[in-house]
């Protein structure tokens, strides 16, 4: 699959800004890079690797995990711990950005190493070019976006650079407003909203303090809902996409120009604190269905599509005649 190289972070970037001005076009993020094919793990997840890889195939934006080690070093990591994806073992925050950079990132089942040491965020920056954009996900809350703003500005890529955060305290939407307003380099922000906790409020809300150029919007249909007749239901998997991608959950972004952002990843509902995030519609059906999955939550509203399936996921786009940004 070759690289649109007409595509630049310039106009991805304004495209990602003007949801309005590019209708029909879809943004695709590559879920930790683009990590896997048919046959499952075939490079590191939130590896340079895996980032270079999604920049080859033509994704528009990379979504990558930070962690910061006990020196205060960003580095791309999901898990708190290196023990699922290294042959060691420690929380992140408990190590330091020396010992962090010599660990090999292995395979999470067999433990063969892939050859890529476990990256810093201007790494994972400097891996970007000129071709993509990157959303990273803060897991260690928000008083850290001032020092990932930093870190862009620094490679060159703040125009690049949105950050989201998965905000479980209406609370903390002020403190998040005050912090973003503060930071010298803006940072375009993704809010995360659920509609099981949050509702169709909170979405109008988020958009309203935020003015976000995009927001994530977790559709967490439980399991076992319908218990009659309704086979989709009662698998769990949802008919009108909920509230957040309802016609008024679209027209509160068309007012605000704001992307309508799906996650198809698949995640087990059934584990305790699990978020089932799609309604079921997700990326282990996408490869059989994906009319069904991709057709369906950009019918609703979507124009982010965040996938493990990204090579799959273009393809399909430029089949179904889609565009992407």
């Amino acid at each position: 699959m070759a690289l649109d190289k007409a595509k630049s972070s310039r106009q991805l970037h304004e495209r990602f800004r003007d949801p309005s001005g590019t209708p029909g076009q879809i943004f695709v993020v590559a879920h930790r890079g683009v990590f896997l094919n048919e046959d499952g793990i075939e490079l590191a997840e939130n590896s340079i690797s895996a980032i270079e890889r999604a920049k080859a195939i033509g994704c528009d934006m990379v979504e990558v995990d930070v962690r910061f080690t006990v020196d205060g070093t960003a580095v791309v990591m999901h898990d708190p711990t290196i023990d699922r994806t290294t042959n060691q073992t420690g929380e992140i925050a408990h190590l330091s950005y020396s010992e962090i950079s010599q660990i090999d990132l292995v395979h999470p089942a067999n433990k063969q190493p892939f050859g890529d040491k476990i990256p810093s965020l201007e790494q994972a920056f400097q891996a970007l070019g000129d071709q993509m954009m990157i959303n990273v996900e803060l897991k260690t809350g928000i008083d850290f976006m001032p020092e990932i703003a930093r870190i862009a500005a620094k490679a060159g890529v703040s125009q690049q650079l949105t950050v989201k955060s998965n905000l479980k305290e209406a609370t903390q939407l002020q403190s998040l407003a005050e912090t973003l307003a503060g930071i010298t380099d803006p940072i375009d922000f993704i809010p995360v909203v659920v509609d099981s906790r949050d509702g169709i409020e909170e979405l109008e809300r988020a958009c309203e303090l935020f003015r976000p150029n995009c927001v994530e919007c977790v559709v967490d249909l439980p399991r076992g809902k319908d218990t009659g007749y309704n086979l989709l239901e009662r698998r769990g998997v949802t008919q009108d996409g909920g509230v957040l991608f309802s016609q008024e959950a679209r027209r509160i972004a068309a007012r605000y120009n704001a992307r309508l952002f799906i996650n198809t990843l698949y995640v087990n509902a059934e584990a305790p604190g699990n978020h089932q995030w799609n309604g079921g519609r997700n990326c282990e059906f996408g490869r059989f269905a994906p009319d069904s999955i991709y057709g369906f939550w950009i019918a609703h509203g979507a124009t982010v599509i965040q996938t493990d399936n990204a090579p799959f996921v273009i393809d399909w786009l430029r089949q179904s005649g889609f565009k992407q940004c």
